[in-house]
């Protein structure tokens, strides 16, 4: 199964505000995502976790302090992040147009 790619950021620029953004919050917290800790200038896909078919969630997230405040990352000055893969527990909508990593056109999903 190709990769899903469920948001990217070059092809979504305006996504603040919209209900696609709503959506793509509450399908975050169906999935046991904080949408606060995930960054919106990375992608985020579906990817397979295992040869038996299971898939997973890849997501960039904020790195946070028991307090929970962002710890800066001091090589960049901005807010430390890392790589995160989260099993999947709910499909995106079936109104949404996924994009595969094996498609051809750039169109935007919706």
């Amino acid at each position: 199964m190709p990769r899903e790619i469920i948001y990217d950021p070059h092809t979504e620029p305006e996504l603040f505000g919209t209900v696609r953004h709503e959506e793509l919050k509450e399908w975050l917290r169906a999935n046991g995502i904080d949408p606060a800790d995930v960054p919106l200038n990375d992608e985020i896909t579906i990817e397979l976790l295992t040869f038996g078919g299971d898939r997973a969630i890849h997501h960039t997230a904020f790195l946070r302090n028991a307090d929970g405040k962002k710890y800066l990352d001091e090589a960049t000055g901005d807010a430390a992040q890392e790589a995160r893969i989260v099993p999947l527990t709910t499909d995106p909508p079936p109104h949404w147009r996924t994009r595969k990593e094996t498609d051809d056109d750039d169109v935007p999903v919706r």
